[in-house]
Protein backbone atom coordinates (compact mmCIF):
# COMPACT_ATOMS: atom_id res chain seq x y z
CA UNK A 1 0.00 0.00 0.00
CA UNK A 2 0.71 3.63 -0.25
CA UNK A 3 2.39 5.84 2.27
CA UNK A 4 -0.60 7.57 3.99
CA UNK A 5 1.23 10.96 4.28
CA UNK A 6 -0.40 10.99 0.50
CA UNK A 7 -3.81 11.30 1.51
CA UNK A 8 -5.82 13.77 1.22
CA UNK A 9 -8.05 15.14 4.28
CA UNK A 10 -11.56 14.90 4.00
CA UNK A 11 -12.21 18.97 3.27
CA UNK A 12 -9.06 18.51 0.08
CA UNK A 13 -10.38 15.89 -0.88
CA UNK A 14 -14.29 17.26 -0.98
CA UNK A 15 -12.61 20.59 -3.01
CA UNK A 16 -10.74 18.34 -5.16
CA UNK A 17 -14.13 16.23 -6.73
CA UNK A 18 -15.85 19.33 -6.49
CA UNK A 19 -13.43 21.27 -9.17
CA UNK A 20 -12.84 17.81 -10.97
CA UNK A 21 -16.33 17.86 -12.04
CA UNK A 22 -15.69 21.47 -13.20
CA UNK A 23 -12.89 20.42 -15.11
CA UNK A 24 -14.41 17.83 -16.54
CA UNK A 25 -17.45 19.54 -18.18
CA UNK A 26 -15.58 21.85 -19.67
CA UNK A 27 -13.26 19.57 -21.20
CA UNK A 28 -16.49 17.35 -22.31
CA UNK A 29 -17.59 20.40 -24.17
CA UNK A 30 -14.60 21.02 -25.88
CA UNK A 31 -13.84 17.42 -27.11
CA UNK A 32 -17.44 17.30 -28.28
CA UNK A 33 -16.92 20.39 -30.41
CA UNK A 34 -14.24 18.39 -32.28
CA UNK A 35 -14.22 14.68 -31.83
CA UNK A 36 -17.73 13.83 -33.67
CA UNK A 37 -16.76 15.79 -36.86
CA UNK A 38 -13.73 14.88 -37.34
CA UNK A 39 -14.37 12.11 -39.30
CA UNK A 40 -17.12 14.49 -41.31
CA UNK A 41 -14.60 16.93 -41.50
CA UNK A 42 -11.65 14.47 -43.56
CA UNK A 43 -15.10 13.24 -45.39
CA UNK A 44 -14.51 17.33 -46.46
CA UNK A 45 -11.42 16.86 -47.31
CA UNK A 46 -12.15 14.55 -49.85
CA UNK A 47 -10.70 11.53 -47.39
CA UNK A 48 -11.08 7.79 -48.29
CA UNK A 49 -13.01 5.13 -45.75
CA UNK A 50 -9.07 3.84 -45.89
CA UNK A 51 -7.27 7.30 -44.68
CA UNK A 52 -10.60 7.77 -42.05
CA UNK A 53 -9.61 4.28 -40.84
CA UNK A 54 -5.88 5.84 -40.28
CA UNK A 55 -7.63 9.06 -38.96
CA UNK A 56 -8.95 6.51 -35.71
CA UNK A 57 -5.97 4.28 -35.93
CA UNK A 58 -2.80 5.98 -35.82
CA UNK A 59 -3.33 8.39 -32.79
CA UNK A 60 -4.44 5.68 -31.36
CA UNK A 61 -0.94 3.47 -32.24
CA UNK A 62 1.42 6.00 -31.12
CA UNK A 63 -0.41 7.47 -28.42
CA UNK A 64 -0.60 4.83 -26.50
CA UNK A 65 2.65 3.20 -27.47
CA UNK A 66 4.07 5.54 -24.92
CA UNK A 67 1.50 4.89 -22.45
CA UNK A 68 4.28 2.82 -20.15
CA UNK A 69 7.20 5.70 -21.12
CA UNK A 70 4.73 8.03 -19.69
CA UNK A 71 3.40 6.18 -16.72
CA UNK A 72 7.44 5.91 -15.77
CA UNK A 73 8.44 9.97 -17.04
CA UNK A 74 5.30 10.40 -14.17
CA UNK A 75 6.67 8.16 -11.39
CA UNK A 76 10.03 9.69 -12.27
CA UNK A 77 8.95 13.78 -12.16
CA UNK A 78 6.58 13.04 -9.00
CA UNK A 79 4.12 15.85 -10.01
CA UNK A 80 1.66 14.32 -11.79
CA UNK A 81 -0.28 17.09 -11.77
CA UNK A 82 1.96 19.60 -13.59
CA UNK A 83 2.65 16.95 -16.60
CA UNK A 84 -1.18 16.75 -17.14
CA UNK A 85 -1.50 20.90 -17.27
CA UNK A 86 1.35 21.13 -19.58
CA UNK A 87 0.49 18.05 -21.67
CA UNK A 88 -3.35 19.00 -21.88
CA UNK A 89 -2.45 22.90 -22.83
CA UNK A 90 -0.53 21.78 -25.84
CA UNK A 91 -2.61 19.24 -27.25
CA UNK A 92 -5.28 21.75 -26.96
CA UNK A 93 -3.44 24.84 -28.77
CA UNK A 94 -3.20 22.13 -31.68
CA UNK A 95 -7.01 23.21 -32.38
CA UNK A 96 -5.59 25.99 -34.12
CA UNK A 97 -3.37 24.84 -37.35
CA UNK A 98 -6.24 21.22 -37.54
CA UNK A 99 -8.75 24.34 -38.09
CA UNK A 100 -6.46 26.50 -40.55
CA UNK A 101 -5.56 23.20 -42.81
CA UNK A 102 -8.47 23.82 -45.48
CA UNK A 103 -7.28 26.89 -45.66
CA UNK A 104 -3.68 26.30 -46.52
CA UNK A 105 -3.28 23.13 -48.02
CA UNK A 106 -5.32 20.80 -50.16
CA UNK A 107 -6.05 17.73 -51.97
CA UNK A 108 -3.91 14.18 -50.15
CA UNK A 109 -2.06 16.80 -48.69
CA UNK A 110 -4.40 18.48 -46.84
CA UNK A 111 -5.67 15.55 -45.58
CA UNK A 112 -2.66 13.57 -44.75
CA UNK A 113 -1.59 16.89 -42.62
CA UNK A 114 -5.02 16.42 -40.92
CA UNK A 115 -4.12 13.42 -40.06
CA UNK A 116 -0.61 14.06 -38.82
CA UNK A 117 -2.16 16.90 -36.51
CA UNK A 118 -5.05 14.83 -34.66
CA UNK A 119 -1.85 12.31 -34.28
CA UNK A 120 0.35 14.66 -32.72
CA UNK A 121 -2.64 16.46 -30.33
CA UNK A 122 -3.29 12.84 -29.36
CA UNK A 123 0.45 11.67 -28.70
CA UNK A 124 0.72 14.86 -26.59
CA UNK A 125 -2.43 14.51 -25.01
CA UNK A 126 -1.98 10.60 -23.78
CA UNK A 127 1.45 11.47 -22.13
CA UNK A 128 -0.48 13.01 -19.01
CA UNK A 129 -3.10 9.91 -19.03
CA UNK A 130 -1.59 7.69 -16.39
CA UNK A 131 -1.01 10.79 -14.34
CA UNK A 132 -4.30 11.68 -14.51
CA UNK A 133 -6.05 8.70 -13.68
CA UNK A 134 -4.39 8.35 -11.28
CA UNK A 135 -5.21 11.68 -9.25
CA UNK A 136 -8.41 10.61 -9.98
CA UNK A 137 -8.20 7.40 -7.79
CA UNK A 138 -6.16 9.72 -5.11
CA UNK A 139 -9.10 12.16 -5.29
CA UNK A 140 -11.97 9.94 -5.24
CA UNK A 141 -12.62 7.59 -1.95
CA UNK A 142 -13.03 3.93 -3.15
CA UNK A 143 -15.99 3.29 -1.26
CA UNK A 144 -17.53 6.08 -3.17
CA UNK A 145 -16.72 6.24 -6.62
CA UNK A 146 -19.27 4.80 -8.72
CA UNK A 147 -21.63 7.22 -7.51
CA UNK A 148 -19.10 10.05 -7.44
CA UNK A 149 -18.21 9.14 -11.34
CA UNK A 150 -21.97 8.27 -12.26
CA UNK A 151 -22.49 12.06 -11.02
CA UNK A 152 -19.46 13.66 -12.28
CA UNK A 153 -20.36 11.96 -16.27
CA UNK A 154 -23.70 13.17 -16.07
CA UNK A 155 -22.63 16.89 -15.61
CA UNK A 156 -19.61 16.16 -17.93
CA UNK A 157 -22.36 14.68 -20.36
CA UNK A 158 -24.70 17.43 -19.91
CA UNK A 159 -21.44 20.01 -21.13
CA UNK A 160 -20.41 17.50 -23.77
CA UNK A 161 -24.33 17.88 -25.23
CA UNK A 162 -24.61 21.34 -25.18
CA UNK A 163 -21.18 21.48 -27.04
CA UNK A 164 -22.30 19.23 -29.95
CA UNK A 165 -25.42 20.83 -30.61
CA UNK A 166 -23.76 24.00 -30.18
CA UNK A 167 -21.11 22.63 -32.83
CA UNK A 168 -23.59 20.85 -34.80
CA UNK A 169 -25.47 24.70 -35.34
CA UNK A 170 -22.01 26.04 -36.28
CA UNK A 171 -21.44 23.02 -39.01
CA UNK A 172 -25.24 23.28 -40.52
CA UNK A 173 -25.28 26.99 -40.78
CA UNK A 174 -22.06 27.77 -42.04
CA UNK A 175 -21.09 24.17 -43.59
CA UNK A 176 -17.36 23.30 -44.55
CA UNK A 177 -14.82 25.00 -43.49
CA UNK A 178 -16.48 27.54 -41.51
CA UNK A 179 -18.78 25.97 -39.52
CA UNK A 180 -16.02 23.20 -38.52
CA UNK A 181 -13.46 26.20 -37.79
CA UNK A 182 -15.58 28.05 -35.51
CA UNK A 183 -16.15 25.22 -33.55
CA UNK A 184 -13.19 24.43 -33.39
CA UNK A 185 -11.66 27.62 -32.22
CA UNK A 186 -14.57 27.76 -29.37
CA UNK A 187 -13.36 23.96 -28.58
CA UNK A 188 -9.94 25.52 -27.99
CA UNK A 189 -11.36 28.51 -25.42
CA UNK A 190 -13.06 25.63 -23.44
CA UNK A 191 -10.23 23.17 -23.32
CA UNK A 192 -7.83 25.93 -21.65
CA UNK A 193 -10.59 26.81 -19.30
CA UNK A 194 -10.72 23.35 -18.50
CA UNK A 195 -6.47 22.97 -18.27
CA UNK A 196 -6.67 26.31 -15.61
CA UNK A 197 -9.03 24.39 -13.34
CA UNK A 198 -7.25 20.87 -13.15
CA UNK A 199 -4.30 23.16 -12.19
CA UNK A 200 -6.51 24.21 -9.05
CA UNK A 201 -6.96 20.91 -7.54
CA UNK A 202 -5.42 19.83 -4.72
CA UNK A 203 -3.46 16.65 -5.42
CA UNK A 204 -1.56 14.54 -2.84
CA UNK A 205 1.90 13.46 -3.72
CA UNK A 206 2.90 9.84 -5.52
CA UNK A 207 4.28 7.26 -2.79
CA UNK A 208 7.56 7.89 -1.58
CA UNK A 209 8.20 4.19 -2.55
CA UNK A 210 7.28 5.02 -6.32
CA UNK A 211 9.84 8.01 -6.73
CA UNK A 212 12.12 6.48 -5.05
CA UNK A 213 12.38 3.07 -6.35
CA UNK A 214 13.21 2.89 -9.93
CA UNK A 215 11.38 0.66 -12.06
CA UNK A 216 12.09 -1.35 -15.71
CA UNK A 217 11.25 0.97 -17.93
CA UNK A 218 9.11 -0.40 -21.42
CA UNK A 219 7.91 -4.22 -22.80
CA UNK A 220 10.40 -5.34 -19.44
CA UNK A 221 8.36 -3.05 -16.87
CA UNK A 222 5.15 -4.18 -18.53
CA UNK A 223 5.30 -7.69 -18.15
CA UNK A 224 6.46 -7.47 -14.20
CA UNK A 225 3.29 -5.72 -13.92
CA UNK A 226 1.00 -8.40 -15.69
CA UNK A 227 2.08 -11.17 -14.32
CA UNK A 228 2.03 -10.45 -10.63
CA UNK A 229 -2.08 -9.83 -10.37
CA UNK A 230 -4.36 -12.57 -12.25
CA UNK A 231 -6.93 -10.34 -12.59
CA UNK A 232 -4.83 -7.86 -14.11
CA UNK A 233 -3.61 -9.66 -16.37
CA UNK A 234 -6.49 -11.25 -18.03
CA UNK A 235 -8.31 -7.68 -17.91
CA UNK A 236 -5.35 -6.56 -20.13
CA UNK A 237 -5.95 -9.64 -22.31
CA UNK A 238 -9.26 -9.84 -22.87
CA UNK A 239 -9.49 -6.23 -23.06
CA UNK A 240 -7.04 -6.24 -26.36
CA UNK A 241 -9.94 -9.03 -28.14
CA UNK A 242 -12.95 -6.12 -26.76
CA UNK A 243 -10.96 -2.76 -27.95
CA UNK A 244 -9.71 -4.66 -31.31
CA UNK A 245 -14.01 -5.24 -31.55
CA UNK A 246 -15.24 -2.05 -30.91
CA UNK A 247 -12.46 0.01 -32.99
CA UNK A 248 -12.90 -2.17 -35.97
CA UNK A 249 -16.13 0.32 -37.01
CA UNK A 250 -15.88 2.53 -33.93
CA UNK A 251 -14.87 5.72 -36.57
CA UNK A 252 -16.78 4.71 -39.27
CA UNK A 253 -20.50 5.25 -38.24
CA UNK A 254 -20.93 8.71 -38.82
CA UNK A 255 -19.10 7.55 -42.57
CA UNK A 256 -22.23 4.76 -42.94
CA UNK A 257 -24.66 7.26 -41.32
CA UNK A 258 -23.75 9.78 -43.97
CA UNK A 259 -22.68 7.57 -47.26
CA UNK A 260 -25.00 4.43 -46.36
CA UNK A 261 -28.00 6.04 -44.76
CA UNK A 262 -28.19 9.33 -46.36
CA UNK A 263 -28.34 11.21 -43.60
CA UNK A 264 -27.58 15.05 -43.35
CA UNK A 265 -23.80 16.06 -41.57
CA UNK A 266 -25.31 18.94 -40.24
CA UNK A 267 -27.85 16.17 -37.95
CA UNK A 268 -25.25 14.36 -36.51
CA UNK A 269 -24.80 16.75 -33.90
CA UNK A 270 -28.14 15.80 -32.94
CA UNK A 271 -27.33 12.06 -32.94
CA UNK A 272 -24.17 12.63 -31.12
CA UNK A 273 -26.43 14.60 -28.87
CA UNK A 274 -28.88 11.28 -28.41
CA UNK A 275 -25.72 9.58 -26.92
CA UNK A 276 -25.19 12.32 -24.58
CA UNK A 277 -29.09 12.58 -23.03
CA UNK A 278 -29.03 8.81 -22.77
CA UNK A 279 -25.49 9.15 -20.78
CA UNK A 280 -26.84 11.76 -18.58
CA UNK A 281 -29.72 9.31 -17.44
CA UNK A 282 -27.59 6.07 -17.72
CA UNK A 283 -24.59 7.36 -15.48
CA UNK A 284 -26.67 8.15 -12.82
CA UNK A 285 -28.53 4.53 -12.72
CA UNK A 286 -25.10 2.46 -13.68
CA UNK A 287 -23.49 4.38 -10.86
CA UNK A 288 -25.46 3.67 -7.60
CA UNK A 289 -25.92 -0.51 -9.57
CA UNK A 290 -21.97 -0.57 -9.30
CA UNK A 291 -21.97 0.54 -5.75
CA UNK A 292 -24.36 -2.10 -4.41
CA UNK A 293 -23.51 -4.59 -7.16
CA UNK A 294 -19.47 -4.65 -8.23
CA UNK A 295 -18.01 -3.22 -11.16
CA UNK A 296 -17.56 -6.59 -13.16
CA UNK A 297 -21.28 -7.32 -13.24
CA UNK A 298 -21.82 -3.56 -13.92
CA UNK A 299 -19.73 -3.96 -17.00
CA UNK A 300 -21.17 -7.51 -18.08
CA UNK A 301 -25.09 -5.63 -17.49
CA UNK A 302 -23.95 -2.66 -19.60
CA UNK A 303 -21.81 -4.89 -22.16
CA UNK A 304 -24.37 -6.95 -23.58
CA UNK A 305 -26.17 -3.60 -25.22
CA UNK A 306 -22.12 -2.14 -26.53
CA UNK A 307 -21.40 -5.21 -28.20
CA UNK A 308 -25.26 -5.08 -29.89
CA UNK A 309 -24.98 -1.69 -30.83
CA UNK A 310 -23.32 -2.74 -34.52
CA UNK A 311 -26.67 -5.05 -35.34
CA UNK A 312 -28.72 -2.03 -34.14
CA UNK A 313 -27.12 0.05 -36.90
CA UNK A 314 -27.13 -2.37 -39.22
CA UNK A 315 -31.09 -2.71 -38.82
CA UNK A 316 -31.74 1.10 -39.58
CA UNK A 317 -33.88 1.59 -41.98
CA UNK A 318 -34.17 5.07 -42.25
CA UNK A 319 -31.58 7.83 -41.20
CA UNK A 320 -33.07 9.49 -39.05
CA UNK A 321 -33.52 6.65 -36.43
CA UNK A 322 -30.00 7.29 -36.26
CA UNK A 323 -31.00 8.82 -33.05
CA UNK A 324 -32.14 5.88 -31.77
CA UNK A 325 -29.14 3.75 -32.35
CA UNK A 326 -26.97 6.27 -30.55
CA UNK A 327 -29.62 6.99 -27.46
CA UNK A 328 -29.13 3.11 -26.92
CA UNK A 329 -25.46 3.07 -27.31
CA UNK A 330 -24.98 6.02 -25.37
CA UNK A 331 -26.87 4.29 -21.93
CA UNK A 332 -25.41 1.26 -22.82
CA UNK A 333 -21.55 2.43 -22.95
CA UNK A 334 -22.03 5.23 -20.22
CA UNK A 335 -22.63 1.69 -17.88
CA UNK A 336 -19.73 -0.11 -19.58
CA UNK A 337 -17.18 2.46 -19.65
CA UNK A 338 -17.96 3.89 -16.03
CA UNK A 339 -17.30 0.23 -14.26
CA UNK A 340 -14.24 -0.46 -16.60
CA UNK A 341 -12.58 3.04 -15.16
CA UNK A 342 -13.78 2.04 -11.56
CA UNK A 343 -12.41 -1.58 -12.16
CA UNK A 344 -8.92 -0.85 -13.83
CA UNK A 345 -9.01 1.30 -10.45
CA UNK A 346 -9.75 -0.99 -8.15
CA UNK A 347 -7.29 -3.86 -9.45
CA UNK A 348 -4.19 -1.89 -9.39
CA UNK A 349 -2.55 -1.38 -6.38
CA UNK A 350 -1.66 2.25 -5.55
CA UNK A 351 2.07 2.77 -4.84
CA UNK A 352 2.28 1.55 -8.81
CA UNK A 353 -0.72 2.68 -10.33
CA UNK A 354 0.28 4.79 -13.40
CA UNK A 355 2.63 1.71 -14.25
CA UNK A 356 -0.34 -0.33 -14.11
CA UNK A 357 -2.33 2.12 -16.03
CA UNK A 358 0.21 2.53 -18.39
CA UNK A 359 0.41 -1.55 -19.30
CA UNK A 360 -3.60 -1.85 -19.42
CA UNK A 361 -3.84 1.03 -21.61
CA UNK A 362 -0.92 0.37 -24.37
CA UNK A 363 -1.93 -3.31 -24.72
CA UNK A 364 -5.86 -1.93 -25.05
CA UNK A 365 -4.76 1.06 -27.38
CA UNK A 366 -2.38 -0.67 -29.66
CA UNK A 367 -5.57 -3.34 -30.56
CA UNK A 368 -7.53 -0.25 -30.80
CA UNK A 369 -5.33 1.10 -33.48
CA UNK A 370 -4.90 -2.00 -35.49
CA UNK A 371 -8.84 -2.22 -35.42
CA UNK A 372 -9.11 1.08 -37.57
CA UNK A 373 -6.93 -0.21 -40.13
CA UNK A 374 -8.25 -3.21 -40.39
CA UNK A 375 -12.02 -2.01 -40.67
CA UNK A 376 -11.19 1.22 -43.29
CA UNK A 377 -9.60 -1.01 -45.40
CA UNK A 378 -12.28 -3.52 -45.74
CA UNK A 379 -15.05 -1.15 -45.91
CA UNK A 380 -13.16 0.39 -49.51
CA UNK A 381 -13.05 -3.25 -50.28
CA UNK A 382 -16.62 -4.63 -49.35
CA UNK A 383 -18.84 -1.87 -48.03
CA UNK A 384 -19.33 -0.88 -44.61
CA UNK A 385 -22.36 -3.41 -43.59
CA UNK A 386 -19.61 -5.81 -43.71
CA UNK A 387 -17.31 -4.49 -41.43
CA UNK A 388 -20.31 -3.28 -38.86
CA UNK A 389 -20.87 -6.98 -38.56
CA UNK A 390 -17.76 -8.25 -38.09
CA UNK A 391 -17.37 -5.72 -35.36
CA UNK A 392 -20.74 -7.19 -33.24
CA UNK A 393 -19.11 -10.57 -33.85
CA UNK A 394 -15.87 -9.81 -32.57
CA UNK A 395 -17.46 -7.36 -29.50
CA UNK A 396 -19.22 -10.55 -28.09
CA UNK A 397 -16.77 -13.13 -28.39
CA UNK A 398 -14.78 -10.43 -26.12
CA UNK A 399 -17.42 -9.73 -23.97
CA UNK A 400 -17.45 -13.70 -23.11
CA UNK A 401 -13.95 -14.09 -22.50
CA UNK A 402 -13.86 -11.07 -20.29
CA UNK A 403 -17.51 -12.97 -18.33
CA UNK A 404 -15.45 -16.20 -18.00
CA UNK A 405 -11.60 -14.80 -17.28
CA UNK A 406 -11.81 -11.87 -15.31
CA UNK A 407 -12.04 -13.07 -11.61
CA UNK A 408 -13.30 -10.44 -9.22
CA UNK A 409 -14.84 -12.19 -5.96
CA UNK A 410 -15.70 -9.38 -3.70
CA UNK A 411 -18.82 -8.39 -5.84
CA UNK A 412 -22.84 -9.16 -4.84
CA UNK A 413 -24.55 -11.40 -7.60
CA UNK A 414 -26.70 -8.88 -9.47
CA UNK A 415 -30.17 -10.72 -10.77
CA UNK A 416 -31.85 -9.20 -13.61
CA UNK A 417 -34.86 -8.05 -11.43
CA UNK A 418 -31.95 -5.44 -10.31
CA UNK A 419 -31.50 -3.99 -13.69
CA UNK A 420 -35.54 -2.73 -12.69
CA UNK A 421 -35.04 1.17 -11.16
CA UNK A 422 -36.65 1.22 -7.81
CA UNK A 423 -36.66 -2.97 -7.53
CA UNK A 424 -34.41 -3.00 -4.00
CA UNK A 425 -36.65 -0.59 -2.36
CA UNK A 426 -39.45 -2.14 -3.64
CA UNK A 427 -38.63 -5.87 -2.07
CA UNK A 428 -37.27 -4.04 0.92
CA UNK A 429 -40.85 -3.00 1.65
CA UNK A 430 -42.97 -5.77 0.66
CA UNK A 431 -40.10 -7.41 3.13
CA UNK A 432 -40.86 -5.14 5.91
CA UNK A 433 -44.87 -5.31 5.33
CA UNK A 434 -44.70 -9.24 5.42
CA UNK A 435 -42.58 -8.64 9.12
CA UNK A 436 -45.31 -6.27 10.11
CA UNK A 437 -48.08 -8.97 9.32
CA UNK A 438 -46.15 -11.53 11.17
CA UNK A 439 -45.75 -9.52 14.07
CA UNK A 440 -48.86 -7.47 14.73
CA UNK A 441 -47.53 -6.10 17.67
CA UNK A 442 -44.65 -4.03 16.33
CA UNK A 443 -47.41 -1.94 14.27
CA UNK A 444 -48.15 1.35 15.63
Amino acid sequence: MSDQATTLDHASMQRAMRISVIDGMFGNASENMIGPFLALFALALGATKGQIGLLAALPALLSNSLQIPSAQLTERLGNRQRLVVITSGISRLIFIPIALVPLMLEGDIAIYAFIALVTLRGLINSIGVPGWTSIMADITPRHARGSYFGFRNVMCNFAALVGTLVAGWFVKRYDFPWGYQISFYVALGLGLTSTYFFSTIPVPPLPKRQQATPRPVGIKAGWEAISQHTSFRNYCFTSILWNFGVSFSGPLYSVFYQENLGGDPGFWGVVTAAGLVAGIFGHRYWGRLADRYGQKNVMLAGGIGAASVPFVWWLLPYWQLAVVAEFFSGFCWSGYNLAAFNLILEITPDESRTTYIGVYNTMAGLASSVGPLMGGYLADSYGLPLVIIISGILRWIGYFVFKYNVPVPSDTPLKWSDLIPFSQEMRLTRKLQEWMRKDPDSQG
